[in-house]
């Protein structure tokens, strides 16, 4: 047996010990960024527009979060067929859009201006669109490329925000649309001669808000070796050094893209484990073979959110914001039994508050009418031999629990958030958000997830999911219960909310809500009363709160305010000093000791 696997065997003896009981503390000087309420968005494929639009499901889901923020999630639209649109004044059809062959393996996609129109309407009042241009086809001097973006704002109007030149370029070589000199250097030309024919249009001059552009658009993680065979100088950080002064006047935000685990190879196909997503630990470091990145070395491995803390440098310094612009659970087009699970609602809340935190402004999750990754789907359609329906799935729900920790008391209020240190382990993450500017931080709002794996015997099934990967391993025993305790810099007898995201199980496809209340699947709308549950601030800033294995909880001081009455630690808490015999204690022990003795870098230190 290899040190790395006795290493990672005592991390699997150590976590399964844990009973969920933790001592947290709220420390007073923690890095805080910006939460905005629309911090969780959506990516369509440009192909499968027309499939989403055709059914009231997706704008009514869109319209709950925005009657929660106050602002509708951002849509993108764009993926790999942006790069294979083309626009034409008719079609042979008489359609407005038609894909060659079909959605499913579209190698072309074809619409008129008209197209454009049939969407513009769709979505939720006040919703930011972003959408990808066609940076492939460059024989006339990207004359498509330009059509469309006039095309677009002609229909979009101010609710078209941001464009995008092409999706994935350091993908580029791989996929012969560009020779093996395509570099940093070169996308900047390309993108400066296609941006400067935009700006430069008589309809862009006549705008009163013109959109911006997302520069970047790069699929492969900065610090993993290229999954595509193609060696290229792609990252935020070169990006920002070849820009120049007007680059910049034009760049709205920078974007990459990042998937977790993959279909799209034998070898990443292997690695797909349910387990291994609803983990707060792989979420941070990664993976290599199975085991997390806190126990390998830098060769052959997968590293996921803590890779992009230089890019969020690099778009700080360039005085921007970096967009995780593409993103779920696994690519191409995700895994039935992992990405439509309540353990993949879990991961999504963890996913997106973990990139706030870092400075990550907004995750835009892939959607797709057919892929399996997918938070809903508006029509029935047939796959691997099965009848789907259309519907909601369990990731879902991870937004809408997501949108109740983004949203502001009122409109002049900017919340910030920041990730605690001792709720910080495999199975337990945990986030602090506080109402004003970084220099006034009170705290308003504590976010736990126990991303403990609890298979579960019940909600196994969904009708839009493949009953094939309903769950058929399960959990022994009896569901774990323990307690958070915190100490919070609250004022005795504050009134704290609870806000649960709940399911019957890691393993659940249905069943899941958020305090009660679910979602019709088919209309989207909203079904049940949300249950009132009120915890009471005790002497010290001390707050208990029980959590479930695999459960999310959200507490909120009741009436929006945010008051800080203590400088609240775990030795002046009233908790009383710490067991460090018991579970928490024996985590904390087993985290410092591993660490210490593998001596993880600074850089790579878990959150």
């Amino acid at each position: 047996m290899t040190v790395r696997s006795v290493a990672f065997a005592a991390l699997v003896a150590a976590t399964e010990v844990i009973a969920q009981d933790a001592v947290v503390d709220v420390p007073t000087d923690l890095a805080t960024r910006r939460l905005v309420p629309d911090v969780y968005g959506y990516s369509i494929e440009p192909v499968w527009v027309d499939d989403y639009i055709s059914t009231p499901l997706a704008t009514n889901l869109l319209s709950v979060i925005a009657n929660v923020t106050g602002k509708p999630p951002p849509i993108r639209v764009g993926g790999n067929t942006a790069d294979q649109t083309f626009l034409h004044d008719t079609l042979p059809t008489g359609n407005n859009s038609v894909s060659i062959p079909a959605p499913l393996t579209a190698k072309q996609f074809n619409i008129t201006p008209s197209w454009y129109e049939s969407w513009a309407n769709y979505f939720p009042e006040d919703t930011d669109i972003l959408y990808t241009l066609n940076l492939n086809d460059n024989e006339s001097a990207w004359a498509n490329a330009v059509a469309e973006a006039e095309a677009a704002h002609a229909a979009l109007g101010e609710k078209l925000v941001l464009f995008e030149l092409g999706n994935e370029i350091d993908h580029f070589i791989n996929k012969g649309w560009r020779d093996t000199t395509w570099d940093v250097q070169a996308y900047m030309e390309q993108f400066r001669n296609l941006t400067g024919q935009i700006t430069g249009s008589d309809w862009y001059k006549a705008a009163e808000e013109p959109p911006k552009f997302q520069a970047g658009v790069f699929a492969d993680p900065p610090w993993v070796p290229d999954q595509q065979d193609e060696i290229d100088d792609f990252s935020i950080e070169n990006l920002t050094k070849a820009e120049r002064p007007e680059d910049r006047d034009i760049i709205g935000s920078y974007a990459t893209h990042l998937y977790p685990q993959s279909t799209c190879d034998t070898a990443r196909w292997l690695r797909m484990r349910l387990d291994l997503l609803s983990n707060h630990t792989v979420l941070w470091l990664g993976m290599q073979n199975d085991v997390p990145m806190v126990f390998c070395s830098y060769a052959n491995y997968e590293v996921n959110v803590s890779q992009y803390g230089p890019q969020v440098a690099a778009a700080d310094k360039a005085g921007s914001s970096l967009v995780m612009g593409e993103t779920n659970s696994v690519s191409c087009s995700g895994k039935s039994g992992i990405s439509d699970t309540f353990g993949a609602a879990l991961w999504g809340v963890d996913y997106v508050l973990m990139g706030a935190s870092l400075g990550i402004e907004k995750t835009y999750f892939h959607l797709g009418a057919q892929s399996e990754y997918s938070a809903f789907t508006p029509k029935p359609y047939e796959a691997k031999n099965e009848t789907l329906d259309s519907g909601i799935r369990a990731n879902w729900y991870g937004h809408y629990f997501v949108a109740k920790v983004a949203v502001t008391s009122d409109d002049d209020e900017e919340l910030r958030i920041a990730a605690l240190p001792s709720a910080n382990t495999s199975v337990l993450s945990g986030y602090a958000v506080y109402s004003g500017a970084e220099q006034q931080n009170a705290l308003r709002k504590l976010v736990f997830l126990d991303m403990g794996v609890w298979n579960g015997t019940e909600g196994l099934a969904n009708n839009s999911t493949l009953s094939a990967t309903d769950g058929t391993a399960f959990s022994l025993g009896a569901r774990p219960t323990g307690t958070i305790q915190v100490a919070t810099p609250w004022c005795a007898g504050t009134n704290v909310s609870v806000t649960r995201l709940t399911g019957p199980g890691t393993n659940a496809k249905s069943g899941v809500a958020v305090s009660g209340v679910a979602f019709d699947p088919r209309t989207g709308d909203k079904l049940g009363e949300e249950t009132v549950e009120t915890l009471s601030v005790a002497q010290n800033g001390s707050l208990a709160v029980s959590v479930k294995r695999a459960e999310g909880v959200l507490l909120e001081v009741v009436g929006g305010g945010a008051v800080n009455c203590t400088g609240g630690s775990v030795s002046d808490s009233g908790l009383g000093n710490v067991d460090t015999s018991g579970a928490a204690g024996k985590t904390v022990a087993f985290w410092t000791a591993l660490l210490v003795a593998i001596g993880v870098s600074g850089n790579l230190s878990i959150l």
